[in-house]
């Protein structure tokens, strides 16, 4: 069934006490070639200028319609504020720190009128470290793709078994029509919601994507997904597959694996910190004893540096979390230019 193609498109953004990074994200909107029709902020209780930001940039741009709400009630609700008074037939959830790249909605919004069968235009993001200014690669880690497509129901299916996290909800436009019968944002996965959200609508509809620059993503130590991960990881480990079990859109097998793939997400997380966070790494690693004891033998001999890398390579060798080969294959095509140009 092929949805509508009517080409509105609303932009969903919250936002927290981030007023000196919203004019970068408000630009880079506004300066679409192909701008959205309209720009819905949710102001979640910010204690800072955020406000009087968002009235300046309304009174210059109609299409921005503010909506604030007293108190801080966390970026899930905020979104699912934005998106029930969201007016578009294409929906693209937006992030006060992070901004898009020139091209973007047009080519998403052309893609999915080619496809018309698909629920979710992706792309790719470019990473910059939020304390150094530093370019910090680029997501997915492990493309889907290696050229401009679409991939059905079936494929995506195919595809979860070996890699996951290719849909980026910063580089990607929805149909609203698909967000809605996918039960829209389910607040019980937390900060995952968006990122499920997506996975359900691509095993359900099918996605296209684009092996390009879509957005670039400004990551803090300080940002929802990393501190989320880091200070809620056992949580979501047994809340989460639970829940993708109990759903008959989720292949049988993905809830377990999403356990593995999530312990080396966290993992990686916390090896990332300086010095890094061995109580976290003792919980998110493998139960194993034998593992545990290898890992005490690592850190105690070998220096951090060395440590580190070594912990990962085990990691990864222990929890498999995705193809190796499409991780290795990626990192080439980026390394020679593929799909780090823009969209324009």
């Amino acid at each position: 069934m092929a949805f509508g193609t009517s080409p509105t498109l609303s932009v969903v953004l919250p936002n927290y006490n981030h007023a000196a990074l919203l004019p970068r994200a408000l630009d880079a909107l506004i300066a679409q070639d192909r701008p959205a029709d309209e720009i819905v902020i949710v102001d979640d209780g910010s204690t800072d200028d955020s406000r009087a930001v968002i009235a300046r940039y309304a009174t210059r741009h109609p299409s921005i319609r503010l909506l604030a709400n007293e108190h801080n009630t966390g970026v899930i609700p905020a979104l699912q504020r934005a998106l029930a008074a969201a007016r578009g037939s294409f929906i693209y959830f937006a992030a006060s720190d992070d901004w898009v790249q020139p091209g973007f909605f047009s080519r998403a919004l052309a893609m999915l009128e080619a496809h018309p069968d698909v629920g979710l235009f992706c792309a790719n993001a470019l990473l910059i470290d939020a304390e150094t200014g530093r370019v910090g690669g680029y997501r997915p880690i492990a493309r889907p793709l290696s050229r401009a497509g679409a991939i059905s129901p079936a494929g995506t299916a195919a595809l979860l078994k070996r890699i996951d996290n290719w849909i980026l909800t910063g580089s990607a436009v929805f149909r609203r029509q698909a967000i809605e019968a996918a039960g829209g944002l389910d607040a019980r996965f937390g900060t995952l919601a968006d990122g499920m959200l997506a996975r359900k609508i691509a095993l359900t509809h099918g996605f296209c994507y684009a092996p390009a620059i879509a957005a670039t993503w400004y990551v803090s130590t300080a940002g929802v997904s990393r501190s989320t991960a880091l200070t809620q990881g056992e949580e979501v480990l047994h809340a989460a597959p639970a829940i993708i079990a109990a759903d008959p859109v989720f292949p049988a097998w993905y809830a377990e694996l999403f356990k593995r793939r999530w312990r080396f997400a966290t993992a990686r997380l916390a090896l990332e910190r300086r010095p890094f966070d061995r109580d976290l790494l003792r919980v998110m690693g493998p139960r194993a004893p034998w593992f545990r004891t290898l890992l005490e033998c690592v850190w105690t001999v070998l220096p951090a540096a060395a440590g580190r890398f070594v912990t990962l390579s085990l990691l990864w060798l222990a929890l498999r979390p995705t193809s190796l080969i499409r991780v290795m294959t990626s990192a080439l095509a980026h390394r020679m230019g593929a799909g780090a140009q823009n969209l324009k």
